[in-house]
């Protein structure tokens, strides 16, 4: 009796009793495209079925079913990127190894080109119960894949794109299944691994790691502590290491997560790894950048405080024997930050900062608080903090900004760190008394003053102005004489009141100011400003008219009129009064 499967006859009485179970198996998949019935040792095969759907005019004569899967690969009928995974099945090792050790399918998807065009095709090599060394027969199989079969491919496919090396392996049994990983990895380590410990050793002695992460790498492959740490918790475990590559060390990332198959007592893993040298990188600056800035003053960028503190315990560990401590701390910045506002001070801060930075470019420049600044030098002698301190102070005095300086060092080991800071500190108070005793006070005042006049008579940040000369100034208002009216940069209450009484004629309110507010024994002094024709040739002569008088309540005041500035767009006629009280008068 003889029976046709597609298109090939087969006389049953002929076949051993174990090819006859298998041709029997092959009865019943008709779905199959191709059937082949194989020797998985020797390769050589008898075709039970073939239908037109994979195009193989060519290929009935080769000599060995795994020159037939090779043939498909080097013709091109399998697409390049599945080529590598189905070049394993024309490895007999592989083969025997699988089939061997109890798996009853061995699948692979791909996609090739046939007689419709390209298609997904599942191969099977199906093993029989009864495959054994001595009896090593097998059926490949091959058909279109189904739509699930599809999906889950394109969505591995898409997934090992992402990765350099995916491995299903088992830590129960010490081995593995390589779904993905490069040919020349699988080259260099070929012939010398057994099971993924000895993958993951071998691939380490092949100098694939980089020499200062092999006691990280060496610990996360351990796999009687992987082991252990799967038992205890089925949570993903990453490592990352540097890895050899034609581009020279790379960072990786190695996850491994339990797989679905996953039980205490098959402990089946999948392991990825993955190229994440830039995303690294990146991340390390961003490290670098955070701990930078938390050790940084936001303002100036010199070293904060937190980092002083830092560095001082450290420096008294280490019993440093010469060291120079320049103690700063910044004259007038209570006063620059009241009657300027926090952002003159700020620009203050920030120059003696610069300065800091361009004398002592080499040296630790920390600001430790509001107005105080430290140079600690384990390069500098004593005379040469002494000198740069002095081209410091030069340099800000360019700009009316006023510093006192105090410097102390370490000679011989006879001072702490400590001490040492606290005598710089010292003679920086004794530096700042100077500063007062000679006077330093009025010049930055008058300095501060020369500031302020420049920015009212330029009319510039007007709306800054109104929020913080309140606090110094009676009244400061913008008059134009020819017009007899002001505009108000800050207005009292009561002023305005005058202002509203007198339609807004600047002039006969200052009259009722006079009357009601000064001393009839001062009222003469307003004359000469009340004159606004003499007024203003007096302006145009000196720059500014002052005069001072007394309220009727005893306060001391004093009225400055400063004229137009040539610099400024204002018209010729706008003046800019200020009117304060002598012991808030700058």
């Amino acid at each position: 009796m003889e029976l046709s499967i597609g298109g090939i006859i087969t006389n049953p009485n002929e076949m051993t009793e174990a090819e006859l179970d298998l041709y029997t198996k092959a009865l019943l998949l008709e779905n199959f495209s191709k059937v082949v019935l194989a020797n998985i040792i020797t390769g050589e095969y008898a075709v039970c079925k073939r239908d037109n759907l994979l195009n193989e005019e060519g290929y009935n004569d080769l000599s060995d079913i795994y020159a037939y899967v090779r043939k498909l690969v080097t013709d091109g009928l399998i697409l390049p990127e599945y080529a590598e995974a189905c070049l394993r099945y024309t490895d007999p090792e592989f083969v025997k190894r699988k089939a061997f050790s109890g798996a009853r399918r061995i699948v692979q998807s791909y996609k090739r080109s046939t007689k419709f065009g390209l298609k997904w095709i599942t191969f099977a090599i199906i093993v029989p119960s009864e495959c054994t060394p001595e009896n090593p027969w097998a059926l490949f199989t091959w058909r279109e894949a189904d739509t699930d079969t599809t999906t889950m491919v394109d969505a591995l496919s898409t997934l090992s794109a992402l990765y350099i090396k995916i491995l299903k392996i088992n830590l129960t049994t010490d081995s593995y299944e390589i779904v993905k990983t490069e040919e020349s990895e699988r080259e260099q380590l070929k012939g010398r691994i057994s099971g993924i410990s000895q993958w993951w050793k071998s691939f380490e002695e092949a100098g694939n790691v980089h020499e200062d992460d092999i006691e990280t790498y060496r610990s996360f492959t351990d796999v009687e502590r992987l082991k252990t740490i799967f038992k205890e918790s089925r949570s993903k475990l990453s490592c990352r290491y540097r890895r050899n590559s034609p581009f020279g060390y790379r960072w990786v990332q190695m996850d491994l997560v339990p797989s679905i198959e996953y039980t205490d007592d098959n402990q089946v893993l999948i392991l990825y790894v993955k190229d994440v040298h830039e995303e690294h990188m990146s991340e390390m600056k961003s490290r670098q950048e955070l701990v930078s800035l938390y050790k940084r003053d936001a303002l100036t960028m010199l070293y904060n405080r937190h980092k002083y503190q830092e560095d001082v315990e450290y420096l008294e560990k280490s019993g440093r024997d010469k060291l120079t401590c320049l103690y700063i701390d910044v004259n007038g910045l209570h006063e620059m930050n009241n009657l300027l506002g926090h952002r003159a001070g700020d620009d203050m801060l920030c120059a003696v900062a610069d300065a800091l930075k361009k004398y002592f470019p080499d040296e630790r420049a920390y600001r430790i608080g509001g107005d105080e600044f430290i140079v600690l030098s384990g390069n500098l002698s004593k005379k040469s903090v002494i000198h740069l301190a002095g081209d410091v102070k030069r340099e800000l005095m360019k700009d009316n900004y006023e510093i006192s300086a105090g410097v102390e060092s370490i000679s011989g080991g006879n001072m702490t760190v400590e001490n040492m800071i606290g005598s710089a500190e010292l003679a920086m108070r004794a530096d700042k008394e100077r500063f007062y005793r000679e006077n330093g006070s009025a010049r930055r005042k008058r300095a501060i003053n020369e500031e302020l006049e420049k920015m009212l008579a330029e009319k510039r940040d007007e709306e800054y102005f109104l929020g913080i000369i309140a606090n110094a100034f009676s009244g400061v208002y913008f008059v134009n004489l020819d017009k007899d009216t002001l505009r108000h940069i800050y207005i009292p209450d009561y002023f305005r009141e005058l202002l509203q009484k007198t339609d807004y004629c600047y002039s006969d309110a200052l009259k009722l100011y006079i009357d009601r507010f000064v001393d009839p024994a001062h009222n003469e002094k307003f004359a000469s400003v009340l004159d606004y024709t003499r007024l203003k040739e007096n302006l145009r002569r000196m720059g500014t008219v002052s005069i001072s008088y007394r309220k009727v309540n005893g306060t001391e005041m004093t009225l400055k009129i400063i004229g137009h500035d040539a610099q400024s767009k204002a018209e010729d006629s706008e003046t800019v009064w200020i009117f304060s009280e002598v012991s808030r008068a700058i």
